[in-house]
């Protein structure tokens, strides 16, 4: 779904779309397969930025880190971002863009080369980034009682000296 930026009023616009969505219709299925999502966005005109916010809230199949069993992930992940509209940039300019986690500080920047803002791929991203790397049951006494846990058997020592002397092991010294 392709947004004209250009055209959204100064008070801003709402977007809503749920899985019945059908300019949304099979744009998740890769992160979160056939489960139900919700979006809610408001797109508002900051001078020559624009700034997105809202919410993507679904649930995505994944296996448990710890355990290992299949479960299901609750992903809920706030945009809060300001989309820069600029020509592209010569090869030599470097911008900065911190991709650093921080909880509810400010909002993150993109930077794009036209006033078209294509909602569902942004929106695919913004899910893809609310994944977690590492998923555990919600449940840990659950989630521990599911691991295996090997007996611990304590091997005994055997005293052994360094591996560079054993072959004077059997080095016999007479004496003259």
């Amino acid at each position: 779904m392709l947004v004209d930026l250009k055209s959204i009023e100064e008070e801003g616009e709402q977007f809503q779309f749920t899985q019945s969505s059908e300019e949304m219709e099979g744009a998740f299925g890769d992160l979160i397969g056939s489960n139900d999502f919700k979006a809610d966005i408001e797109i508002k005109p900051l001078g020559n930025t624009y700034q997105i916010h809202g919410t993507v809230e679904s649930h995505y199949p994944e296996l448990c880190s710890q355990c290992g069993h299949d479960i299901d992930v609750p992903l809920k992940n706030r945009i809060n971002e300001i989309v820069v509209v600029e020509k592209q940039r010569p090869r030599n300019t470097q911008v900065s863009q911190s991709q650093q986690e921080f909880k509810d500080s400010g909002p993150a920047v993109t930077y794009i080369n036209d006033h078209t803002l294509n909602l569902r791929e942004f929106l695919h991203e913004m899910m893809a980034a609310g994944i977690k790397p590492y998923p555990q049951c919600e449940d840990t006494g659950l989630c521990e009682s599911r691991q295996y846990k090997a007996p611990y058997v304590k091997k005994p020592v055997e005293k052994t000296g360094h591996p560079g002397f054993a072959s004077l092991k059997n080095f016999k010294v007479s004496k003259h």
